[in-house]
């Protein structure tokens, strides 16, 4: 029985995203200030725990998708993740800076590059001091996303400990970023590879058949075009980022993936086979998945990647 309650969006107003129903779940905290000595409204978690038991809780900390630009951390996106309550497992969804929309027409730069991952990596060092609180165990936390929230996924755990990409302004600067899992949905590996899909392709087609002009979202995310600053987007790109040091990486991508090529995960899982070991990577490429297909959100998957962070977790 699902936790959960949600569906998935409109065919005819995909971009709209239906939020989750946790009113089953009994144990949670909601819209904890997860930087509290420098707050700012976009810095907010929930916490979600199993109905029984007094843990410590190995932690799926969860991070939603949206094109850098939207989404929120109740939305249905990270619904499958929350499942993981009913498996034993403790979720952190966690909300971050966004390059939203403007009503100028512009996007907001206060999401951009690296900002955003500093949000993040700052939740992980918040849910890390205070874990004994939130009954969690901090030897055992898993970063996981869909979309752009697997590029943080990835680029969080990529960068642990890494000075030049951390704000210690965030607080925590003390506590430990690393993390010993990371589960990454249909993420972005390479900004310029996927700059230059987008690129190629100037119109996205919804379910409904209606055609809309497709943002390089990769190039609002950077504040600049990928394909014009490689350097840059590179160093933006968890590709770079990956040493032997990386921990678990379970990745999954749809072949037919309209939005987030599958070359990214294939070239990723490549990267990270070579500089870590074959063993450091699962690569599951599923024939003709969409982007946010809803077979990611089915029991038969979300049983694969619990059982998975069970075994690296363990």
């Amino acid at each position: 029985m699902r936790v959960v309650k949600t569906s998935m969006p409109d065919p005819g107003n995909p971009l709209v995203m239906p939020l989750m129903d946790t009113s089953s779940i009994s144990r949670k905290w909601i819209d904890v200030d997860y930087t509290p000595d420098c707050p700012h409204p976009a810095r907010r978690l929930d916490i979600y725990l199993p109905d029984t038991g007094a843990g410590p809780f190995p932690t799926i900390i969860c991070i939603h998708g949206g094109a850098f630009t939207g989404g929120a951390k109740d939305d249905f996106q990270v619904s499958g993740f929350v499942e993981g309550v009913a498996h034993g497992f403790a979720v952190a969804s966690v909300e971050q800076r966004l390059c939203y929309i403007k009503p100028d027409g512009t996007y907001a730069d206060d999401g951009a590059f690296p900002y955003s991952l500093f949000d993040f990596k700052a939740a992980i060092r918040y849910l890390r001091a205070n874990a004994e609180k939130y009954m969690l165990d901090p030897s055992r936390f898993a970063t996981a996303g869909d979309s752009a929230g697997g590029f943080h996924a990835i680029m969080a755990a990529a960068t642990s400990g890494c000075a030049a990409m951390y704000d210690d302004s965030l607080g925590h600067a003390g506590v430990d970023d690393c993390v010993q899992a990371v589960v990454d949905w249909f993420g972005c590996g390479d900004l310029i590879i996927e700059s230059e899909f987008n690129a190629a392709n100037p119109t996205m087609t919804m379910p409904d058949g209606t055609q809309i002009p497709r943002v390089v979202f990769e190039d609002v995310f950077l504040g600049l075009k990928c394909v014009d600053h490689k350097n840059l987007a590179r160093f933006a790109s968890p590709e770079v980022w990956i040493t032997d040091k990386l921990p678990p990486v379970l990745l999954q991508h749809g072949s037919a993936d309209e939005i987030v090529t599958a070359e990214c995960s294939r070239r990723l899982a490549a990267v990270i086979a070579s500089r870590a070991g074959d063993g450091r990577v699962t690569f599951d490429e599923f024939p003709g998945w969409a982007h946010g297909d809803e077979r990611f959100y089915r029991d038969e998957n979300l049983e694969r990647v619990f059982n998975w962070l069970k075994e690296k977790l363990a």
